[in-house]
């Protein structure tokens, strides 16, 4: 089947997966199932959802977080953040806090002015071309009547049209710089069709219209937060050493580029996830902050600090062109709580506010550098994600917080104390024992479902039984298993470690097998029996070897120690251990 395909976009929702999972993915049913998983069960929400952009699959979620505790020109917030990476809204929260019982962030916005440009060729005399802007000027204010009449009704429109020489950088290059004001809404689709209706009434035949576009480049839609404080407020052991090394630090990006672009990133962490939570766009904000960050011709710091006086004062200026109404920010129903959260902010105020998320998280980053580095609590925050990754229960994740709260965290260091923790807690299943086995097996039936993988309770005791067959001799595996590899796998015999989950033998099949027997007590029957045959086999020939399809060649005590596992492995899956 070919991995081309026309007519794509005509194709229905489901069309479309089948297509795709049939081309691009081995496993079509499990990669079916994370698809779905993700779609809302509210068809008329993920219609919704289905219909912001084109060839919709499903969703792709991120996490929703808030950071309470910012004052901002005396009043509380808490800020909602959508991002993905575990340490931002922590930081936010904490550097909120502290900044609310020193006078909280103080923010204005310096102005609010937004660009589009109809960039168009002209070869002629620029004098005459300078004539016919200036004569028909006001024509083309006029052609915009329509388009601006109900935004000039909110105290928005175009401010000022511009015809600016470009000639020395391109030949023949003009442009028409149009300024906006565009109050609540972040006015794309309004400049954009300002500019198209421009362009059409500019041109005639000595003008080639190029393009009409708006610009992200918003160096007039300037916003400043700043925070202060006496410089022994700031707290710590030494803190006029750390207000000193925090002014250093800033001033290294100001000069230095390599560190500056790391810098800034940060102050982004902290704006782009509120941009994300609010429904705005956070690529035309980054375009716009980097390109703001280079103005003078070398990439610098967003933010500035100075210690002066006695008085520590750290502060950024950073153009950011918003919306609080329209575009996504009326679609989508967390975007509409996200604003509702921060009292229904203007789009004036959400600058302030952004701002300040960007300067809690820049100011985060630079004490975590200027102190324990940053490492320390990065990783502390990636706690959390490395304990998921390997399946730590509520307890286990607790205790290992618990360990760490005094100790430097890394990845191999929490999984040390994982399977510390493990290797002492693991409640190994006897399944030489007929007694325990029943018993616990008595908990379930057929239609109970895993906690991990596929397989109901019937079709795991008869898996148990298949595989205990290999061992028996009545299950021969057409799988070859070098000496290498054998040497490599058969130590896990010997630990203390459990078979992880989604391990899966390669001769096994994607997708359970179909049950054996007719009822969950044959099948348990059935597995009772299988292993009674495997003492007995084992018995008669003290030297027996029978090659397991993944550990290779393996004697009587080896067989035991991964029957030991594999029984532990399913019946963990059912929460029998």
């Amino acid at each position: 089947m070919t991995k081309l395909i026309s007519g794509f976009s005509k194709l229905s929702k489901e069309e479309k997966i089948k297509w795709l999972t049939e081309n691009y993915f081995h496993n079509q049913s499990e990669t079916l199932d994370i698809i779905k998983q993700y779609w809302n069960i509210d068809r008329e929400l993920q219609q919704l959802h289905d219909d912001f952009i084109e060839n919709t699959i499903s969703n792709f979620y991120m996490p929703f977080g808030v950071a309470p505790n910012f004052v901002i020109n005396d009043r509380p917030y808490v800020i909602p953040m959508v991002v993905e990476e575990s340490s931002v809204v922590a930081a936010a929260s904490l550097v909120g806090k502290f900044w609310s019982t020193r006078g909280g962030f103080k923010t204005k916005v310096i102005s609010t002015v937004k660009i589009g440009q109809v960039h168009f060729m002209y070869a002629g005399n620029k004098s005459d071309l300078e004539a016919y802007f200036h004569q028909n000027k006001t024509e083309l204010f006029a052609a915009t009547a329509s388009i601006t009449k109900n935004m000039e009704k909110r105290g928005g429109g175009i401010l000022d049209i511009q015809l600016i020489d470009k000639t020395d950088k391109l030949a023949n290059y003009y442009q028409l710089h149009v300024t906006f004001e565009t109050k609540d809404s972040m006015g794309a689709n309004f400049i954009n069709s300002c500019l198209e209706a421009i362009a059409q009434e500019f041109r005639n035949d000595d003008t080639e219209i190029v393009m009409s576009i708006l610009s992200n480049y918003v160096p007039e839609c300037l916003v400043r937060a700043e925070v202060s404080c006496k410089v022994e407020e700031l707290g710590g052991e030494n803190p006029q050493k750390f207000a000193r090394k925090f002014e250093q630090a800033v001033k290294i990006a100001e000069i230095e580029p390599y560190r500056a672009v790391t810098h800034n990133k940060g102050i982004m962490n902290g704006i782009d996830a509120v941009v994300l939570a609010t429904g705005n766009d956070f690529r035309a904000v980054e375009a716009g902050a980097h390109a703001y960050a280079a103005r003078d011709g070398e990439y610098s710091s967003l933010s500035h600090c100075e210690v002066k006086d006695g008085i520590f004062k750290f502060w950024i200026e950073i153009p950011l062109a918003l919306g609080t109404v329209g575009g996504l920010t009326a679609l989508h129903p967390m975007a509409k709580l996200s604003l509702e959260m921060l009292q229904k902010p203007s789009a004036r105020t959400l600058m302030q506010i952004m701002a300040a998320a960007g300067l809690a998280q820049n100011f985060a980053a630079l004490r975590a550098l200027t102190t324990k580095g940053i490492q320390h609590g990065h990783m502390k925050m990636h706690l959390q994600n490395i304990l998921n990754q390997l399946g730590a229960s509520e307890a286990e994740k607790q205790e290992i917080t618990d360990y760490f709260d005094t100790r430097t965290v890394s990845h191999s260091a929490v999984v040390t104390k994982f399977n510390q923790l493990r290797k002492s807690k693991i409640n190994w299943i006897d399944f030489l024992n007929e007694d325990i086995v029943r018993q616990k097996l008595a908990k379930i039936n057929t239609n109970s479902k895993p906690i991990f993988g596929k397989m109901n309770g019937q079709q795991m005791i008869e898996h148990l039984s298949s595989v205990t067959q290999i061992a028996n001799g009545n299950w021969e595996v057409d799988v070859f298993v070098s000496d290498e590899k054998t040497a490599r796998r058969k130590p896990f015999l010997d630990s203390e470690n459990e078979l992880q989950v989604g391990f899966k033998a390669s001769f096994l099949s994607e997708e359970p097998n179909k049950l054996k027997f007719s009822s969950y007590s044959e099948a348990i029957e059935d597995l009772i029996h299988q292993v009674k045959v495997f003492e007995k086999v084992f018995e008669e020939n003290k030297n027996r070897t029978v090659v397991h399809p993944f550990f290779g060649e393996l004697d009587y005590e080896y067989w035991k120690k991964f029957q030991v596992k594999h029984f532990t492995h399913h019946f963990k899956q059912f929460g029998l251990v």
